[in-house]
């Protein structure tokens, strides 16, 4: 049917028609598309998350500026107190032994104090001038000095001789023989007391238990001496 005045200019052809159609279809789902995801869109989220700084406090994250690394020395400083050490351990072990050492040595001058004591109580006038008189034991049997003397040897033989102490688990010393003998029966103090004289004649020696106490003597030279006083007495009568 041939187009009229009254017949909109949209519908003349079909191809206008269609874009027509186009158009307001386009159009009314644009409106549609908009109000639906103006419904779906919610006003909040569903999951409401903590921020940033609650997960950090609740992780134990240490935040603020990093702490300096340890100090760690140095080769010179590790080996001067290693120095230090040593040194402080070396003064400590000199420190007990300067103890001991000096312990010792006071019980030594004790010693040798006492027996040089029990020498000058019973040191007599010098043997020349006094004879040996022979002396009466228990048994009833008389000793000479020179006697005493050679006992005095066969005594330090059977028991050893030891210096620094009368007896101990080496033997005895000279002063230590003699009071063996005395309290055996074999003489008397007046006749260890004339022995020693000789004794000092032939040694040169002051004091009986200094010579015997002496660092370098031998137990060789105690009876070497021990004899050689003995001869001497037995000239001296």
């Amino acid at each position: 049917m041939p187009a009229t005045a009254t017949t909109p200019r949209t519908f003349w052809s079909e191809t206008a028609l269609a874009a027509a159609v186009d158009a307001a279809f386009a159009e009314a789902l644009a409106e549609e598309l908009a109000a639906v995801l103006s419904d779906a869109a919610p006003s909040k989220p569903a999951i409401a998350l903590p921020d940033t700084d609650i997960l950090i406090r609740e992780a134990g994250i240490a935040t603020g500026p990093c702490q300096p690394d340890p100090r760690r020395p140095s080769a010179s400083g590790r080996f001067l107190k290693k120095t230090a050490h040593l040194a402080a351990r070396a003064a400590w072990w000199l420190l007990k032994h300067t103890a001991l050492v000096t312990g010792i040595l006071l019980i030594n001058t004790l010693r040798i104090s006492w027996l040089l004591g029990a020498a000058a109580l019973g040191a007599n006038k010098p043997a020349a001038s006094t004879p040996a008189i022979p002396q009466v034991t228990e048994t009833g049997r008389s000793i000479t000095t020179a006697d005493f003397l050679e006992a005095t040897s066969d005594r330090i033989k059977s028991r050893g001789w030891t210096q620094h102490a009368f007896e101990n688990q080496h033997g005895v010393c000279i002063l230590g023989a003699e009071r063996d003998l005395i309290r055996s029966g074999t003489g008397t103090q007046a006749t260890a007391s004339q022995a020693n004289s000789h004794l000092r004649a032939v040694t040169g020696a002051r004091f009986v238990p200094v010579w015997n106490d002496a660092l370098t003597r031998t137990e060789e030279q105690v009876h070497d001496a021990l004899l050689a006083a003995a001869a001497r007495a037995r000239t001296a009568r």
